[in-house]
């Protein structure tokens, strides 16, 4: 069906916004049309989610100061009304699904009975009980939930994180909203279920002909959603343009860094660009030819392996249902293969593969139950404490949040110091120097050691994690997502980085993550998982190019 484009149905002109004195927004212009999706993309801290809070009427009232302009909504003026009228709009005209699905569903409700809150304060009184969850159920058929009816009795932590995500589509859009605002809707889900949702998203706008106004920092995955794109950066639209000319011909050198720094499908680069690169005008990155690969690979392979996992298997009971007889559920079945010197192997797979389930059983945090783990050609048994020590001293793990990985109330300095004390007889002053050393080694001036993690940016806190990981000097870096939560940009900087970091200290990577282009630019080798079993192993750009297996082909086609 054509799409119907009339007079802009949500317009922002020349807003500027500060909080608690901070100014955060300067002379926004924005407006998005009836049936329309508008695509608001850039970095985190850019601005985008305080100008969609702006506009659903979100923000601290006390500590924002509008500066100037204005946000009309089908002839509402938004920032003149009271919070009855708010009550009234938001969640019926105007509807919202937030990037975090688990903190924005109540634990405690059941998940029908929330989207049943939101019928009862904005839809007719004259719904019956079972006419309301009539409705109900019609929702969560629409957003494509599996069984509806167990869905609507479930609680959240019944529910993957993707059925939670059409959960809140399905709230969002229970009272027929002009405008649905989706802020990174998809950040936390696998690849699979990104696919799926954005798809939803898309044919959902297109039966009830409403606007989306679609909030990323990834401009690949708005590619074949946004009719148009607006590119933020330091609180400032810096581009605006339809979407296949801003593909085609970007102008801004934000604009053409953000294209640029996500891994190319059809090229290996010797580093990724980055937004500095393209400062000073456009960059030609460097190309890995196919020969240098191939010998790589002949030296690389000619070696013994450094890990080794043979037949692993990991079973589990459901704890809900102890005491009772239950068959174990198998996370990971008949898992072998080898990790070599010098070898970056990816590990990719949809959420609950048992990709992470396989990482923590190679260093016995979560042991497998049965199975062989050698290390160095040498047989790792699970009751030999001084192996295991010495294991997890060679092994160490970069995680994927790395907010949740350091103390919020201990310094850099002494966050890196612990696993000194635990690791080596260093004496206080050894460990100061050995703390400066590690922190230039990934970038980060000395000054560093005495703030907290709150007062570094994702990017920076990345870099401490992989300081702290690098502390005992380990011989292989277990990377579990740990790039996923960053922005495009700080993710080619940090993949740089350890890709720099593995040449100079010969390290060896198991690099863990459900997105294949990152994989692909990292990893010699590719072990595809899928329920639990490996059901693909090649070398990388084989794999990528010529996958062998459904499940691989359908994880390539989920690429966006």
């Amino acid at each position: 069906m054509a799409k119907r484009v009339d007079a802009a149905l949500l317009s922002i002109d020349n807003l500027s916004l500060s909080i608690g004195g901070n100014r955060i927004l300067t002379d926004i212009n924005l407006n998005v049309q009836t049936n329309e999706i508008v695509a608001l993309v850039g970095e985190s801290g850019s601005g985008k989610s305080v100008t969609a809070q702006a506009v659903m009427g979100l923000l601290p009232k006390k500590q924002t100061q509008i500066e100037s302009g204005t946000i009309h909504f089908d002839n509402h003026n938004l920032l003149a009304l009271t919070s009855k009228e708010w009550g009234k709009l938001r969640g019926n005209e105007l509807g919202m699904v937030f990037q975090e699905p688990q903190s924005s569903l109540n634990p405690s409700m059941r998940c029908g009975e929330q989207i049943e809150e939101l019928g009862r304060q904005h839809l007719s009184n004259d719904l019956s009980k079972q006419a309301l969850k009539a409705k109900v159920i019609e929702a969560l058929t629409h957003v494509q939930l599996p069984d509806p009816e167990r869905v609507y009795e479930a609680y959240p932590h019944q529910l993957s994180g993707g059925q939670k995500q059409r959960i809140m589509i399905a709230m969002a859009l229970f009272c027929a909203p002009k405008l649905l605002i989706a802020d990174e809707p998809t950040t936390a889900l696998d690849v699979l279920v990104q696919k799926e949702i954005i798809e939803l998203i898309k044919s959902l706008q297109d039966e009830f002909q409403m606007s989306v106004l679609f909030i990323s920092h990834d401009l690949s995955l708005v590619a074949n959603l946004a009719d148009r794109i607006a590119v933020m950066q330091a609180g400032k639209i810096v581009e605006l343009a339809r979407t296949k000319t801003l593909f085609q011909n970007p102008q801004h050198p934000y604009t053409k860094g953000l294209l640029n720094a996500r891994p190319p499908k059809d090229q290996r680069l010797r580093e990724l660009p980055t937004l500095s690169d393209f400062s000073h005008g456009d960059f030609q990155p460097q190309i890995v030819a196919q020969k240098e690969r191939e010998q790589q690979h002949k030296k690389l392979y000619k070696q013994a392996p450094l890990l080794s996992a043979k037949q692993l298997e990991k079973s589990y009971l459901n704890p809900s249902l102890l005491g009772k007889q239950q068959r174990p559920t198998l996370a990971l079945k008949d898992i072998s293969f080898d990790l070599y010197p010098g070898e970056t192997l990816g590990l990719v797979g949809a959420s609950g593969c048992g990709k992470s389930t396989l990482a923590k059983a190679l260093v016995f945090i979560d042991p497998a139950n049965r199975g062989e783990i050698y290390w160095q050609d040498t047989l790792i048994e699970e009751n030999n404490k001084k192996q295991i020590k010495q294991l997890r001293k060679d092994i160490q793990f970069i995680f994927q949040d790395p907010y949740a990985a350091l103390h919020p109330l201990k310094t850099i300095a002494a966050a890196i110091d612990e696993v000194l004390i635990v690791h080596t007889n260093f004496s206080p002053l050894e460990r100061s120097e050995r703390i400066t050393a590690l922190l230039t080694q990934v970038g980060l001036s000395p000054d560093f050691s005495n703030r907290y993690p709150h007062q570094l940016s994702g990017g920076q806190r990345q870099r401490v994690v992989i300081a702290r990981a690098l502390a005992v000097e380990p011989k292989v870096l277990l990377c579990d997502e740990s790039v996923a939560a960053l922005d495009i940009s700080v993710q080619a900087q940090v993949l740089n980085l350890l890709n720099h970091l593995k040449k100079e200290l010969k390290l060896s990577y198991l690099f863990v993550s459900h997105d294949l282009n990152v994989v692909k630019h990292m990893a010699d080798r590719i072990i595809v998982m899928h329920q639990g079993c490996i059901v693909e192993e090649n070398e990388a750009d084989a794999l990528y190019h010529n996958p062998q297996t459904e499940f691989s082909k359908s994880l390539l086609a989920a690429i966006l």
